[in-house]
């Protein structure tokens, strides 16, 4: 029986959200003023509940988006990366934000006054969230041919990607599982503007970089790109990636927890819609996305005619609810930053998960 919207909401009281519903209310039946609250996001697929719960009523709704019905006012700053949404929000210009696990890690060990309160966004529920991507220009067989032959540590011979973060975590354990040693400075080339890694590597500058869903499959399959699309070396299948987080300043879990509450209820309902949505639509909303965030590969998209069959291309994943951050991720990921000396010290996970998910 296909879930619906109204069947949904019917089963909120039995969802996995329990601990969640505990602090924060969410399944109240008292229908809340609206109150503002303003959220950070990366250009990433976790965020497309996000653009989709913020849409304007249609004929099925007719009073507001699913984050307004439910008493929130969105204020949505695009960003062009996760380490940036976390800065706003620990500096106080944002109150909460979408990110990857170590960058809310590394945000919550500077300033203490942040948590993380919830999953968001599991890309190990699709077959091909990371893509490991040569250039066109130069003729690499395969990751053993990248790896033996080809990376020397120059800027050009190197694998772009975000260090520190958690793709190059996924990176580090798709090489070890391959048999590779890893070797950060000869191997990998900073860069979390995912505009620079794309166009870098569709222009040749760089033999090899790591992007993400959709600008994936945009720079491999995408006919606009005639004659530059990257080929695929590796989807990373079969390596555990962590999960995006929600980031929420602690000031508002402890004063406003009802306002939290209302943003979750909206966001359970817009996973809904976003589950009931075609690929055709989700590409729209994912290139929407990318548009705010990362508005010159916006200006290239608007001029593309990227219709149905195109679409189907993309492996969109089905979102679940959020959940409570599993500890044998978090101690993962925490331990792999330590061994690289990105963080100084193990921190406890108790020290960045909102002790308000706990039982």
């Amino acid at each position: 029986m296909k879930l619906t919207r109204r069947s949904f909401i019917s089963l909120l009281g039995t969802a996995s959200l329990a601990t969640l519903s505990n602090k924060y209310k969410l399944f109240g039946n008292e229908k809340s003023k609206v109150e503002e609250m303003s959220i950070a996001y990366p250009p990433t697929m976790a965020a497309l509940p996000l653009v989709k719960g913020t849409q304007e009523s249609n004929f099925i709704r007719s009073d507001g988006s699913h984050f307004t019905d439910n008493g929130v006012e969105l204020s949505l700053r695009a960003t062009k990366g996760s380490s940036e949404a976390v800065r706003l929000v620990s500096g106080g210009l944002a109150d909460c934000c979408i990110t990857d696990l170590s960058s809310s890690i590394y945000g919550i060990t500077g300033t203490g006054n942040i948590s993380v309160t919830s999953t968001i966004f599991d890309p190990n529920k699709t077959d091909q969230y990371y893509g490991l991507l040569s250039s066109k220009y130069y003729e690499i067989a395969s990751l053993e041919d990248l790896v033996t032959n080809w990376l020397d540590g120059t800027e050009r011979k190197s694998i772009v990607l975000a260090t520190r973060r958690d793709v190059q975590y996924a990176t580090d354990m798709l090489l070890t599982e391959k048999g590779f040693e890893v070797d950060e400075k000869s191997f990998y080339l900073d860069r979390e503007d995912l505009i620079s890694r794309m166009t870098g590597l569709l222009n040749g500058n760089y033999i090899s970089a790591v992007l993400p869903e959709p600008l994936l499959t945009l720079s491999t399959d995408n006919p606009k790109f005639a004659g530059y699309q990257a080929n695929l070396i590796d989807n990373y299948e079969g390596v555990p990636l962590p999960p995006f987080v929600m980031v929420f300043r602690n000031e508002l879990l402890e004063e406003k927890p009802e306002l939290v509450g209302n943003f979750y209820r909206g966001w359970e309902e817009a996973v809904v819609a976003t589950n009931e949505s075609n690929n055709l639509q989700l590409l729209g909303l994912s290139l929407q996305i990318i548009s705010k965030t990362l508005p010159q590969v916006g200006k290239i998209i608007e001029q593309m005619d990227l219709g149905e069959s195109f679409a189907e291309l993309f492996d969109v994943p089905k979102f679940d609810p959020p959940e409570e951050l599993k500890e044998d991720i978090y101690d993962s990921v925490v331990d792999w930053a330590v061994s690289h000396m990105f963080l100084t010290e193990r921190v406890a996970y108790g020290d960045v998960v909102s002790s308000s998910l706990e039982d």
